[in-house]
């Protein structure tokens, strides 16, 4: 018995996750958003530094696609490109 259902017009989410260790990695991991990906980064074991120096990166190759991003934890961030909005819950 074949359970699948294909929806026309779907398209296929993937979410890539990274821990880089140096900007070089960080460089890699905007690809990803450059090819339609969710991308969770989390910065928390880098240096203070390092850490802004990336998160800026990224930010601002989101920025230049059209996207969002936010902090989602003590140094995790989500950038997600134009095709994936974020949607923050409003505070009552």
């Amino acid at each position: 018995m074949n359970n699948l259902v294909i929806f026309p017009g779907q398209s296929s989410s993937e979410i890539y996750l990274s821990n880089p260790s140096s900007f070089r990695e960080a460089k890699e991991a905007a690809h990803c958003l450059k090819n339609g990906q969710l991308l969770l980064v989390n910065l928390e074991n880098l240096s203070p530094k390092s850490a802004q120096r990336i998160s800026d990166y990224l930010a601002g190759c989101t920025n230049s696609l059209c996207g969002e991003y936010t902090e989602i934890g003590n140094g995790v961030y989500l950038f997600a490109p134009q095709t994936f909005p974020i949607v923050k819950q409003s505070k009552y």
